[in-house]
């Protein structure tokens, strides 16, 4: 038995010190997904251009990374931001995929692409009288 057991004891330490490395390494690269609501900030409105009241104010993203970063990340600090960019006064509706910020490098968000309902712009009436 005692030969069994220390025989090659150098080599059974070697293979266990390795093995314990390996799976420290592996436990510490585990990649999650945790899903997290974040609020909707639309920028870049052009003149003219009116959003519906009803538009969603938040938006469910799932978070995906390691364990580290994406449970290190606050909710309430990140935001879905939709640029309105480019969009006319004459579209009743646009699909937009929002950019979660502020995100470190190694964790990437999904989120779903949202439909921006927009209210068309009355026209001015002239304040002048015609003669």
């Amino acid at each position: 038995m005692n030969r069994w057991l220390f025989e090659n004891l150098g080599l059974k330490l070697l293979a266990l010190s390795i093995s314990i490395a390996l799976w420290a390494y592996v436990g510490s690269r585990q990649i999650i997904d945790s899903r997290v609501t974040v609020p909707v900030e639309l920028t870049d409105i052009p003149v003219g251009v009116t959003v519906d009241p009803r538009v969603r104010t938040s938006v469910s993203v799932v978070l995906t990374g390691r364990k580290e970063s994406v449970l290190g990340l606050d909710g309430d600090e990140l935001a879905a931001v939709v640029s309105l960019k480019g969009t006319t006064p004459d579209q009743s509706e646009i699909l937009v995929h929002p950019q979660v910020r502020p995100l470190p490098k190694d964790v990437a968000a999904n989120v779903p692409t949202l439909k921006i309902p927009l209210i068309a712009a009355k026209p001015k009436a002239s304040s002048g009288r015609r003669k």
